[in-house]
């Protein structure tokens, strides 16, 4: 299960918005021509999964034996010049036990132009899975925090993590290792 929280604040979604009043006192002055365009984009929350041995991108198709050690990056690429604030990832592992001491949270890396290719997200895996974006396991110090089977960014319903936002231009990246069941 994957799940993602996210509080917009003020974002406006693409709307076509339109200005009323008068300019200098000349109630004519606006038309249709003062007619403009938010454009905004909807937040979406990706997956992808690494071989911990080689970090080679796994895809749905793949068939690997009980015990493989698998990295999974969960991330949220902000394309918007916006911070999305007060974001909550949360990923229950079903088939997959966590290996404890392995939580990276890292708000960084530059955002994909669109939904990210492979490259992109093996770049964006690399640059979270390292000793400085690793986080501790509990809850109540920093970002993440795994407890039974679920791992959790922000504070949306482990009360004691620290909130976390989506950076403007950004992409808010959590990466863990499970093995398989």
């Amino acid at each position: 299960m994957l799940g993602v929280f996210l509080t917009l604040g003020s974002v406006a979604q693409a709307a076509d918005n339109i200005a009323i009043g008068d300019i200098n006192s000349d109630p004519l002055a606006l038309g249709d021509s003062n007619t403009f365009t938010l454009n905004t984009f909807a937040p979406a929350l990706y997956k992808a999964a690494f071989l911990t041995s080689d970090n080679s991108a796994l895809t749905t198709d793949d068939t690997l034996p009980a015990g493989t050690s698998v990295d999974f990056l969960i991330y949220l690429s902000n394309e918007s010049d916006l911070d999305i604030v007060d974001v909550g990832i949360i990923d229950t592992l079903v088939g997959f036990t966590y290996v404890t001491g392995t939580l990276h949270v890292l708000n960084t890396t530059a955002s994909c132009v669109a939904q990210c290719n492979a490259a992109e997200e093996l770049a964006i895996y690399t640059a979270a899975n390292v000793p400085a974006a690793l986080k501790s396991d509990g809850a109540g110090d920093d970002e993440a925090s795994f407890g039974g089977t679920t791992v959790e960014v922000g504070n949306n319903t482990t009360a004691g993590n620290t909130p976390q936002d989506a950076t403007a231009n950004l992409v808010l990246a959590l990466v863990f290792t499970a093995t398989i069941d």
